[in-house]
């Protein structure tokens, strides 16, 4: 029996949930960062602006982290957007073969989110 595009969806990203676990705790807060640092300064955020302000290497995860944050606005639609797609650009990656990207603005609910996040990170460790 087929499924509905918004059945495919939620599959899509049960299984992708699955995998928000690879990103470790130090991915997640140098790309938390990065993205408060581009948002304060007006900056789009997306792969392209990650790859050229992380180490080489460090961007691995990174679609990850924003599949996260966006699939956080579709498993809680009744919760204000974190990120708002404003554009797609060519990736910067040679392995893209020429690829688009998403660009996005960090929402307020969003800079809330990710500084909740680093709260909770800097409670955790004092615990320890």
């Amino acid at each position: 029996m087929p499924i509905t595009p918004k059945q495919a969806q939620a599959r899509s990203l049960t299984e992708l949930r699955a995998l928000y676990s690879t990103v470790t705790d130090w991915d997640a807060a140098v790309y938390d960062q990065v993205v408060l640092h581009l948002a304060d300064a007006s900056q789009p955020i997306g792969m392209n602006q990650i790859r050229t302000i992380v180490p080489d290497g460090a961007a691995h995860s990174a679609g990850l982290y924003f599949h996260q944050l966006v699939g956080h606005d579709v498993l809680h639609p009744s919760e204000p957007a974190l990120l708002i797609k404003i554009d797609e650009e060519v990736s910067i990656n040679p392995k893209a073969h020429g690829k688009k990207v998403n660009v996005y603005r960090l929402t307020r609910a969003g800079r809330k989110f990710i500084e909740d996040r680093q709260a909770a990170r800097i409670e955790q460790r004092q615990a320890a």
